[in-house]
């Protein structure tokens, strides 16, 4: 028993889990309703049906596997699969509502694709009640109260055929066995079990022989729409997300991103600022200008910089050609340079940019 609980759990958790990227999991989302009849018969006497039965089910979808299904049956002449003595005078012997667990094994095994297979198997298995309808006479004085009430189990499959393009509607032939959980007070009677022994004709010679009936039904199945707008799990469609890599290759240039940020920078009425295009250290006509603006005969000094984007090593060679530049030209003018300083980015804020400080 314990083998089997532990089985019966680990069959929940796949079902449970098969659901995590289905919508439609809401608690009125995923019921049905609907009905069935059919025949029934003892488990003995099984190539003579002899009673007639008619229900209506129930049907919460868990999950696209597992659904819980409640059910409501009546049995019509009924008496005699039980192996009665006397035949019920009711148009209806007995009703019986079940509890079952549904597991859809084509997409336990197959996987759900987002919409139900045109065929489908299911298995079933529950437990339930049967109270049996007896009218007054012989009956009651020969059997007891507690002939009139059952616990019952019932395994068994669904074969179902959904139909439509939104499957809205299941037509289903469904073969069972149902068995009798409790015991008779008549000791010639049963106890718990299927048929075991029969005669040649048919009749039991085992205590346990009409214990159970063999039933098949045919049924038709309303499923109501979901909040998803179909009538059943719908797949949840995987939300694409881009990443844009930025692909970082090492080039001995500036990366081309400019900040316009100020230098906050000491600087007197003697000091010139010389100023460069991105990745340049050659001199623009603006320069020179300034640069022409420094008297021959001058002693100056030079420290040259560059923006922060790039690698460090570089940063110092390109601050470096600028201060060469600027030397280059003011040398060339007469200007006497003394002291020549190279910084690179000097911080985040460095920008392309050389100083000429006059002594």
């Amino acid at each position: 028993m314990k083998k089997f609980t532990l089985v019966l759990v680990a069959m929940f958790g796949m079902a449970m889990a098969a659901s995590a990227q289905y919508t439609g999991h809401k608690f009125f989302d995923n019921w049905s309703i609907g009905v069935e009849g059919g025949v029934s018969t003892n488990l003995c006497d099984w190539d003579t049906p002899n009673g007639g039965v008619a229900g209506i089910n129930f049907t919460k979808g868990v999950t696209p596997v597992l659904s819980l299904e409640f059910q409501l049956q009546a049995g019509f002449n009924d008496d005699a699969n039980w192996n009665w003595s006397v035949r019920s005078k009711n148009v209806v012997d007995n009703a019986t509502f079940m509890a079952n667990t549904k597991i859809n094994l084509m997409n336990w095994f197959g996987g759900y694709k987002g919409t139900p297979r045109t065929f489908e198997i299911q298995a079933r298995t529950g437990f339930g009640y049967t109270r049996f309808f007896w009218p007054g006479g012989d009956f009651v004085e020969t059997k007891s109260g507690n002939d009139l009430n059952r616990c019952t189990a019932k395994f068994g499959f669904d074969f179902d055929f959904n139909l439509g393009k939104q499957k809205a509607w299941t037509i289903s032939l469904r073969p069972a066995v149902i068995l009798k959980m409790t015991r008779d007070n008549d000791p010639a009677r049963f106890n718990m079990g299927v048929a075991t022994i029969c005669d040649e004709n048919g009749s039991p010679v085992g205590s346990y022989a009409h214990n159970g009936l063999a039933q098949i039904t045919a049924g038709v199945t309303y499923h109501f729409k979901t909040s998803n707008g179909t009538h059943h799990f719908a797949e949840v469609k995987p939300v694409e997300v881009t990443k844009v890599v930025e692909k970082v290759v090492e080039k001995p240039v500036e990366k081309v991103v400019e900040k316009v940020v100020e230098k906050v920078v000491t600087k007197n009425t003697s000091n010139v600022t010389i100023e460069f295009a991105q990745n340049k250290a050659t001199l623009t006509n603006t320069a020179k200008a300034k640069l022409n603006s420094i008297d021959k005969n001058t002693t100056v000094a030079i420290d040259g910089y560059a923006s922060p984007e790039g690698n460090k090593a570089y940063n110092l060679k390109l601050s470096q050609r600028r201060c060469d530049a600027v030397k280059a030209y003011l040398v060339d003018r007469g200007v006497k340079v003394a002291d020549v300083n190279a910084h690179g980015a000097d911080g985040q804020e460095s920008q392309r940019i050389v100083y000429v400080t006059i002594k």
